[in-house]
Parts: structure tokens; sequence; C-alpha cells
């Protein structure tokens, strides 16, 4: 990415937004077999050969015919699992993403195993076909060829990890939501059952699992919210409990690449209810590493959001918002969109006046799209 592009905040967006589908639909192209299956490909298509002429000549040359059915079935699926992309052609979410879910060596090095398998399979073709097309004796084109197809397909099940990773790598991205038309993002955080997915059911497009209980979102889901005069997108993420970052989970890490790349606005949601997974201050000082790590580094705009407000006494309501804002920098309090709301995402209490505020939010947050500063 160019300086300029670095510089300009709606075409650093037009440029990732773009890469995002780039991405999305070469991984809907791209078919990653597991090793078991190309074993199975390579059997199905053996059994169906036939000599195809009698005598010595017709024996080796349908002994050669074996191993290069063999060769161009194991090439030409892994070759389909090269075609994943590199890192570095991946769009910033989809990157970070990708280091969350594996990590950055793990991925590169499944990689470059396959490409090795695929060389080490050619040289094994190259010397296996003059060896067997030499061959004084069918019995030893046979010996060559078995010789040859075991190693060939040896290759293969060394690969197992590897192709099962990149696999799963695909259907991960694939999954994610594609955000291409170059609207302002916000990313909702929290705690696990803190009512992110329910508020973002409420406001948006998206139909998130919603359950009583903590990480029913699995993954990354995006809901579109289309007001009189403004329109953005709303990312539910997997909620995050305030521990150290090694000790985060697969579901939590998915919902730190998504804050650390996407959002324009983060949308903070505090439970201050007795059925809270994690106490007030824990959440506090979840939000204050969102402030450091993203919301300071990003340049981004907050709105924090105090939920469950049907079953939380006004006293408890009323503590916790005078915590949050005693522990957030000056700095960030002028970042905020508006003083913490109190919502019932349950009964749809402050709901309405959390999309008004969050609409003028982001008509602020995004001055290269709505002519606002």
């Amino acid at each position: 990415m160019s300086l300029e592009q670095k510089s300009i905040p709606w075409l650093r967006r037009h440029v990732e937004a773009k890469r995002l589908v780039e991405t999305v639909t070469r991984l809907k192209r791209i078919y990653v077999y597991e090793a078991d299956e190309i074993i199975s490909v390579v059997g199905q298509r053996y059994r169906r050969l036939k000599p195809r002429r009698p005598g010595r000549a017709g024996r080796i040359e349908f002994e050669l015919k074996r191993l290069e059915t063999v060769y161009n079935v194991v090439v030409s699926r892994l070759r389909s699992a090269l075609e994943m992309p590199t890192l570095s052609e991946l769009s910033e979410f989809h990157r970070a993403l990708v280091e969350a879910y594996i990590g950055r060596e793990e991925y590169e090095n499944a990689r470059r195993r396959v490409a090795r398998a695929i060389r080490l399979a050619r040289e094994f073709w190259n010397q296996y076909r003059w060896l067997i097309a030499t061959s004084e004796t069918p019995s030893e084109a046979a010996r060559l060829r078995k010789e040859a197809s075991g190693r060939i397909l040896s290759l293969v099940r060394r690969l197992r990890k590897d192709l099962s990773l990149l696999r799963r790598v695909k259907e991960e991205l694939v999954r994610t939501h594609v955000i291409a038309e170059g609207f302002p993002i916000v990313v909702i955080a929290g705690i696990p059952s803190s009512g992110k997915s329910t508020i973002v059911s409420k406001l948006s497009t998206a139909k998130p699992e919603i359950a009583a209980y903590p990480f029913t979102t699995k993954t990354i889901i995006v809901g579109k919210v289309v007001q009189s005069d403004v329109a953005y997108y709303i990312v539910d993420t997997p909620g995050v409990l305030e521990r150290p970052h090694e000790l985060l989970n697969e579901i939590e890490r998915k919902a730190l690449a998504a804050l650390s790349t996407l959002p324009d606005i983060v949308l903070f949601v505090l439970d201050p209810s007795i059925e809270r997974v994690q106490d007030v201050n824990s959440q506090i000082r979840l939000l204050k590493s969102i402030e450091k790590d993203i919301i300071k580094k990003r340049d981004i705009k907050l709105m924090i959001v105090v939920n469950k407000a049907d079953i939380t006494p006004r006293d408890d309501i009323q503590k916790t918002i005078e915590a949050v804002m005693d522990a957030l920098e000056d700095d960030t309090r002028k970042r905020m969109c508006s003083e913490p709301i109190v919502v019932s995402a349950a009964t749809g209490e402050g709901l309405d006046r959390l999309a008004t505020l969050l609409g003028e939010c982001i008509k602020r947050a995004a001055p290269w799209l709505y002519g606002k500063e």
C-alpha cells in the first residue's frame, strides 16, 4: 500500500474492501483436498485403467500409464491447495484472522511443504518413468511402478496435517462476511453473554444465534444498518475475557482480529447485572486494553453501552458508569461518541436512542464518506 493510500482514509478503506472481495472470490474457487481424498481418487482412477495392447511392450506401457495416473492426480490436487493465497495477498482483516486462528509460521510452512511435495513428486515421476520405459521385463516395470507410486503417495500421507490446516483456513475465511461497499464499520466488543448479539440483531440485518450462555458467537457476524441518511456495518464478535493474550482461546482471538483491523467505531458493551460472566472491574480492564491497543493506535471513536437495565438496579448502573469514566484517559473520553448509554437489549429500552447516536457518530467517524469534520 502506498503512502498516499495510508494517508487517505476512504482510499485505504476502498483498497481493503476490494481486497476482501477478491480474497473470498478466489477462495470460493479453491478446493483443498484432504490427504485421504487424494489417495482415494488415485485408487479410483487406478482401478479403471486397462492394458491397451498385449505383449511385453504393452505391459510396460501399462505400468507407465499407472504411474502417470498417480502422479497427475497427486500433483493436480496438491496444486489446488497451493492456490491458497499467501499472507501478503490477504486483506488486513483476513491476515489478522489467519494469524489469530492458525499462526503466521504454521500457515506459510504448510504452503511451503505442499510446494516441496509437488517438486519431489515431479522428480520421482521424471526418474521412474525413464526407468520403467527402459525395463527389460514387465515384472521389473511393475516393481518400479510400485516403488515410485509408494514414494509419491507417501508424500501425500506426510501432508495430512498441512492439507487439513489449509482446508480449515479456507473454510474459516469464506465464512467471514465480505465488507465490500466501503461503508464505515462498528465493531461491538465485550465479555461473553453481555448482550452483544442481541444488540446486533435488533439494530441490523444480522440474525446471530442468541442464547443465555457464554460463547454463543463462534465466528464473525456482520449486519448492515441503513438509516435515512447513513449506512454502516455492525460486526458482532465473539466475547473476549479479560486475561493475558496467551491464554485467549480461538474464539477470543477471532474477536481481537476483527477489533484490531476493522472498526471506525468500537461499541463496548458492559454487563453490570448479577448474571455477568466477569465482574465490572475485569470488564473495565478489558476496555482499557482495547483503549490502549486499538482505539488509540487506530485513532477511532468509542461508544459505551451499559446493557441489561431491566435486571440491574439503578445504583449499580450509575456506579458502573462512574467507574468506567474514571478509568478512561482524557484523550479517550474526547473520542467517545456520547456519554455511556443505558439500554436493555432484551426489552428494547434505549435502543432507538443508541441507533440515533450511532448514526450521528458515524458521520463524524467517516468524514471522507459523509463530508463532516
